[in-house]
């Protein structure tokens, strides 16, 4: 058996814990002890070799550099002042149609609507058992007028959108 390039490199830097088995085995092993003479004659070429400084510190780069503080990006930052500010505008605009729908809504009592979730499901239960097929009765929900909250939600969804898009935008080109 034939020593590793690990334990050849660990006897040159006489870091190997059992150098006198190493050594008998060098004695005797032609091979061995001329990958070691090869890795000696290595070692002293790259010690010949004169030092070359590198025309810039690449190390620099890598180093944290604790007094600069972190920012976000200005256009980051104006992104989501124009995202929040067009939200705000938007739930300042629906507070008053809030305010206004808000007494038409009637909500039943948990009883109430308990029965008619009963009713419901005892109906459906006479239709299965005439075969006919079960057709959706909705719970009675009251009606309001919806058209300015939809708009609202829709300009603050488009705001979103562009926001992100913004964010998500690739910044090389």
């Amino acid at each position: 058996m034939h020593l590793t390039d690990e334990q050849l490199n660990e006897y040159l830097d006489n870091e190997t814990a059992n150098r006198a088995e190493v050594k008998t085995h060098l004695d005797s092993c032609d091979e061995c002890a001329a990958r070691l003479s090869t890795l000696q004659a290595l070692f002293v070429d790259l010690d010949s070799l004169p030092e070359v400084a590198l025309s810039r510190d690449i190390a620099a780069r890598f180093k944290p550099r604790p007094s600069l503080v972190p920012q976000l990006p200005r256009w980051l930052t104006l992104t989501a002042s124009l995202q929040a500010a067009g939200a705000l505008v938007a739930l300042i605009v629906a507070i008053p149609f809030f305010s206004v729908m808000l007494p038409k809504v009637e909500t039943p009592s948990f009883t109430t609507w308990f029965f008619e979730i009963q009713s419901l499901w005892t109906s459906w239960l006479d239709q299965l058992s005439t075969f006919n097929l079960p057709t959706f009765q909705p719970l009675p929900l009251p009606i309001m007028e919806m058209s300015t909250l939809f708009i609202a939600l829709a300009i603050v969804s488009i705001i979103w959108i562009f926001g992100n898009g913004l964010l998500l935008r690739n910044r090389q080109s």
